[in-house]
């Protein structure tokens, strides 16, 4: 690690401690991908230097509580400054016990030269034996209400790592729940987010609503509809956890489809779903996504009903000018709701990917210059209502060539119409 030379050169390795969940992850033997290294003194200062001497980028993520990101690399180090006057009082501060460990950077300079040494954890809250026996456990009631986005942590890390909550954790964060309202909305956000990407994470959702937290994180989840959205999220979360190769998987690497598809079954229509996106603050791409999941959850399952299962050409077509690539994960929606929709949402997604596709990659079949081009005309108004005509003809599979939309365009210009 390029910090431990930098630490060595300047004489402050006595001072310094990988901490937090570097420690946890490295005695789970998981790759080391990000680092907290906890210093004492200044640390904006010692985090430019070392910047500037391995010619990373530094970013203050938090002025408040001195804590510096430096990237290099699309990899991260943050340095922050220790809390208390010890290691000890710093560990003391933080939410669980499994992240309340710290390992001195010259422990790992020991490590690095000698595999057979031991490597010699601070550990003052018994974090090894929670990890050990896949325990979640607050450091203290206390941090809890310091910070009350600790209680999300809680159950982060119990879906994350598949662990269960110890009793007394449990139960101070259903006693502390009211206090979750205090936290800022975007940080709130985050840890939902982390939960929610989740696979199987309808459990942890269902946690969060027998300890009553759910409702001060939704408000705007009316008590009675709930269970429903409850059930609706359950079934997403277990189609998705299954979903088969090809472009339907592709398509929800885009985490950010995951995370707000689940999240829009939870609410009873758009208007709480964007109210309750927005008051997070989420971003923009993520508060039209969860409207339009919200809004349109029933279209596939109408358009089936209507058809009687069977594939409507024209109907199919205006559904996909409508949504293109969201119609997978409309297709999610219809099947959660009604397992037997499956077969016609995956004729309906290989018309999409097989007839649709290939209909959309002729386009601009014609353009407003070849409008004038061909038929030396000055534009008009009346081009936007043509090219729109022959584009839809192209969708329907009217049309597939240059010449015959410029014939359709010649009898559209002829007086009579």
């Amino acid at each position: 690690m390029l910090f431990i030379g930098f630490a060595e050169k300047h004489h402050i390795a006595g001072d310094a401690f990988i901490v937090g969940g570097a420690v946890r992850d490295m005695l789970l033997g998981k790759e080391l991908k990000d680092v907290d290294i906890a210093v004492k003194g200044d640390a904006t200062n010692i985090a430019k230097k070392f910047a500037d001497e391995i010619n990373a980028s530094f970013v203050l993520l938090d002025k408040d509580f001195g804590v510096i990101r430096i990237v290099k690399n699309s990899q991260f180090i943050d340095i922050s400054v220790m809390r208390g006057n010890s290691i000890n009082a710093d560990l003391s501060e933080r939410d669980i016990t499994i992240n309340a460990m710290a390992l001195p950077l010259s422990e790992v300079r020991r490590q690095i030269t000698d595999e057979q040494t031991e490597i010699s954890i601070i550990d003052p809250h018994n974090g090894k034996n929670d990890l050990f026996y896949e325990i979640i456990k607050m450091v203290s009631e206390e941090n809890l209400i310091k910070d009350p986005l600790r209680i999300l942590r809680i159950y982060r890390f119990a879906a994350s790592l598949n662990f269960s909550i110890e009793e007394d954790t449990l139960i101070a964060a259903k006693k502390l729940a009211p206090l979750i309202t205090s936290v800022a909305a975007e940080r709130a956000a985050e840890e939902l987010r982390y939960i929610i990407k989740l696979d199987k994470s309808y459990k942890t959702i269902q946690f969060l609503m027998d300890a009553n937290i759910l409702p001060y994180i939704f408000p705007e989840i009316g008590s009675e509809l709930v269970v429903i959205g409850l059930k609706l999220y359950k079934s997403i979360d277990g189609v998705l956890s299954n979903l088969p190769a090809g472009n339907i998987l592709k398509y929800f690497e885009a985490d950010y489809r995951k995370i707000c598809l689940k999240l829009s079954a939870l609410f009873p229509d758009a208007k709480s779903a964007k109210n309750a996106a927005i008051r997070l603050k989420m971003s923009r791409k993520e508060i039209e996504f969860i409207c339009d999941m919200a809004l349109n959850r029933y279209k596939i399952l109408t358009l089936y009903k209507e058809t009687q299962g069977s594939l409507d050409e024209i109907k199919t077509v205006e559904l996909l000018k409508e949504f293109h690539d969201d119609i997978y994960a409309l297709t999610i929606l219809s099947i959660a709701q009604e397992f037997s929709t499956a077969a016609f949402c995956q004729e309906l997604l290989g018309f999409y990917e097989h007839v649709f596709k290939q209909r959309i990659s002729l386009l601009p079949i014609i353009t407003g210059n070849d409008l004038i081009i061909t038929f030396k005309l000055k534009p008009s108004a009346l081009f936007k209502k043509i090219l729109n005509e022959i584009q839809d003809m192209v969708l329907k599979g009217k049309i597939t060539s240059k010449e015959e939309a410029l014939q359709i365009a010649e009898k559209c210009l002829k007086p009579n119409n």
